[in-house]
């Protein structure tokens, strides 16, 4: 039976009472969206008025409901893959200029 050594995030999760050098815990995945994704393009926004003011480049988009909610960033300026639910958001938004 082969052990593996847990980083110390790891053992955080991991109540004191249960580690020990024959424990090994292996972190439960969370299960990610799984569909097609659609290639998107933001035009980047304009800087700050003032010198040493950024602007955020990025668009927030939350998608939720009873279970969960995912907060997905995407960057402007650049050609980015977002998934489906996401691309339907920014087209409500943005119409044609995606």
């Amino acid at each position: 039976m082969a052990t593996t050594k847990l980083n110390k995030t790891e053992k955080d999760n991991i109540p004191e009472n249960e580690t020990d050098s024959l424990t090994s815990a292996v972190g439960q995945k969370k299960p990610g969206y799984t569909g097609p994704y659609v290639d998107v393009f933001l035009p980047a926004l304009e800087g700050g008025g003032e010198e040493g003011v950024k602007v955020d480049q990025y668009e927030h988009v939350t998608i939720a409901n009873e279970d969960k909610e995912d907060i997905y960033y995407v960057l402007r300026g650049e050609r980015v893959s977002v998934p489906v639910p996401v691309y339907m958001v920014l087209k409500e938004r943005y119409g044609k200029t995606i």
